[in-house]
């Protein structure tokens, strides 16, 4: 059982590696619609490698020394974000999203095999700071999967203006990735607000402090009103295009800089 958690992150991140190659590899020109079958098998084959990846992102949490750092975080927001796009395949079609996806999933997830083990996390027990662990990792999941969709919609923009070339032409139509972004970006938001909420709800029971504004908790409200203010925005100017890609890309810029990017320096750069 040891050598297989041994050997488990790079039977994981060699099987993102093979299937974003073969998912590459599948769409090179001349580019044909691919029949229903290889697109049921691709959605197949991720939903092993996430059954294959779900051991490595909640082990470290359930074992007896629970540990939880920015390896440990960017492995998670890989699994769930791969999880998300996964669940929403079945019902809307996102032609053309895996293949930014994968390859993405495959260098966070080896990026995150370079890093040291986290930091030991004893309070992950308490159920209630497991609630608000699981909601925050969901809202930074909802997110990752806004920015991908975000980076998408610009490939899509440049698409208009060089029609026929690579992969571009793959691309799902800018309006309907416009319309999945910013529900994308509402269902993070209130997951967002949710995490605000409770982190501060919890740290008063368990710990008997507010919390306080450190530089994870200044760049998680600084998100949230990036955010906020792109919803806002929407709603009341109807802001779109190149505002939404670069609010969207801001706001999850900041997301990582608030966990992953704080915990990074401290565990690797300040093995602290």
């Amino acid at each position: 059982m040891t050598q297989y958690l041994t050997l488990l992150p790079l039977l994981v991140w060699l099987g993102y590696l093979a299937l974003a190659g073969w998912l590459w590899a599948s769409r090179r020109p001349p580019f044909q619609d691919l029949p229903a079958t290889r697109l049921k098998l691709e959605h197949s084959l991720l939903g092993l490698l996430l059954l294959l990846h779900a051991p490595l992102a909640f082990t470290p949490l359930i074992s007896l020394a629970p540990h939880f750092g920015a390896r440990e975080a960017l492995g998670m927001l890989t699994w769930i974000a791969v999880l998300i796009y996964w669940t929403a395949a079945f019902l809307i079609k996102l032609e053309g999203l895996q293949v930014i996806l994968l390859p993405v999933a495959t260098v966070s997830l080896g990026a995150s095999l370079l890093m040291p083990a986290g930091h030991p996390t004893p309070w992950l027990s308490a159920p209630l700071m497991q609630a608000h662990f699981a909601i925050a990792m969901l809202a930074y999941g909802f997110f990752a999967v806004a920015a991908g969709l975000a980076i998408l919609m610009r490939l899509a923009d440049r698409q208009l203006h060089h029609p026929g070339r690579g992969l571009l032409s793959q691309l799902p139509p800018l309006l309907a990735l416009e319309r999945l972004l910013f529900s994308t970006l509402a269902l993070g938001f209130v997951l967002l607000t949710a995490t605000l909420v409770t982190g501060t709800v919890f740290s008063e029971a368990l710990f008997h402090k507010a919390v306080t504004f450190n530089h994870k908790t200044l760049f998680s409200l600084a998100a949230w009103l990036v955010f906020a203010a792109l919803l806002w925005g929407r709603q009341t100017r109807g802001w779109r295009g190149r505002i939404a890609v670069n609010w969207t890309l801001t706001g999850f810029t900041l997301l990582l800089l608030a966990y992953i990017g704080s915990r990074f320096v401290m565990d690797a750069l300040l093995q602290h």
